[in-house]
């Protein structure tokens, strides 16, 4: 699992039905473009919920884009997936909207981060098939990764190989047992790797004095520091908040990782979220306007 947005809010039990066309066929090529002009008429089977969230979910990628077509970026492409289901768009514009999102750079790391959540969401039942597949692809990517030649990664990127071992281990670690989440035992265990990957981490920020990014580790590793606190508690996540805030400015960090941990620091401390990122089953709500402005004000994020 790796980065993530102002990512929208999971809507579980909405069960969707295609059978009216909202708009004309959306392309990809002129995708944005459309994005940009799209105001849709809510339809008879779309709540007042489901209609007013995905208009909120259009109003904010509009904002994040600044209307600009080739600013859209991963977390942009998620949002507009999850606006078509909400507004119960076509089958055929929602799998041109799937396809934007799983042909974006990084899309795997959304894949694999809530794999459990749309695994039980009927609201994705329509792109299951299509998503099964992109999910085996990513664990095939994740595998691959993992037979790595360490040694040659560290080399050939000028790293420094004992480093490169460590963060290697935890991000294996990390990820061992997470997709079993639903199982107590399995659950114990993660946790007691997580545990182990907070006191590493703690380790090697003390000794490094920065975070573990990509001029330490190299592409592959660069969200590897991030998941180990994005997993981790309340008081670890406040304490390299600044830290995960500075590694995006020096681009040692994509700043889609920096929204989730937002999300899930503000989520469990105050109840809300700003960007959307966690699911419904955090159970965490949309901060108010007002809130969400001061926020991304203080961690420099439009």
């Amino acid at each position: 699992m790796r980065k993530l947005i102002i990512l929208i809010t999971f809507v579980f039990g909405f069960t969707p039905g295609y059978s009216q066309k909202l708009f004309t066929q959306f392309t990809i090529d002129n995708f944005e473009t459309q994005i940009l002009n799209y105001n849709p008429n809510k339809i008879p089977n779309v709540s007042d919920k489901e209609y007013n969230y995905g208009i909120m979910i259009l109003k904010e990628t509009r904002n994040a884009v600044k209307n600009k077509p080739e600013n859209f970026n991963l977390a942009d492409y998620f949002n507009i997936l999850n606006a078509f289901l909400n507004l119960n768009e076509t089958k055929e514009n929602i799998n041109v909207a799937f396809k934007k999102f799983v042909n974006a750079k990084g899309s795997c790391e959304y894949i694999l981060a809530f794999e459990n959540s749309i695994k039980i969401n009927p609201k994705y039942d329509i792109v299951r098939e299509d998503y099964n597949q992109q999910l085996a692809r990513c664990k095939s990517n994740t595998d691959v990764k993992k037979e790595l030649d360490i040694s040659e990664y560290a080399k050939s990127n000028n790293l420094n190989l004992s480093l490169i071992e460590e963060i290697y281990n935890v991000d294996v670690n990390d990820q061992k047992y997470r997709s079993y989440d639903e199982a107590k035992e399995m659950s114990d265990s993660q946790q007691v790797l997580d545990k182990k990957n907070q006191s590493i981490i703690d380790s090697l920020y003390k000794t490094n004095k920065t975070y573990i990014g990509r001029s330490l580790v190299g592409k592959k590793f660069e969200n590897v520091m991030w998941a180990v606190v994005q997993h981790s508690n309340i008081q670890m996540m406040e304490r390299y908040l600044p830290v995960i805030k500075k590694a995006v400015f020096d681009k040692e960090l994509e700043v889609a990782p920096l929204k989730m941990l937002i999300d899930r620091f503000y989520g469990l401390k105050y109840g809300y979220q700003i960007f959307g990122s966690q699911g419904d089953g955090f159970g965490f709500r949309s901060a108010d306007e007002k809130t969400k402005k001061e926020i991304k004000k203080k961690y420099g994020i439009e």
